[in-house]
């Protein structure tokens, strides 16, 4: 998934503040592996390791689609 990609699907969150999205981003065997949800009354992204449970948030959305974008480009993953 390019950082484009996953931009424009953290902007999609954004725009739609009424709507609660959680983006989940998973494994070549459909693990799930990140999920990304946007809170618009703090307007912050809490990125969340699947795994572990770890969240991190995010108000800059390019550091946040920067840490996903090379997340994913460590492992095969598809979304």
């Amino acid at each position: 998934m390019s950082f484009d990609t996953v931009l424009r699907m953290l902007n999609t969150q954004m725009n739609f503040k009424e709507s609660e999205i959680i983006h989940t981003f998973c494994s070549k065997d459909q693990t799930p592996v990140l999920s990304v949800i946007y809170q618009f009354d703090t307007e912050t992204f809490l990125l969340t390791y699947i795994e572990t449970q770890r969240t991190e948030k995010y108000t800059a959305i390019n550091k946040l689609a920067d840490t996903i974008d090379q997340y994913l480009n460590q492992q095969p993953l598809e979304v």
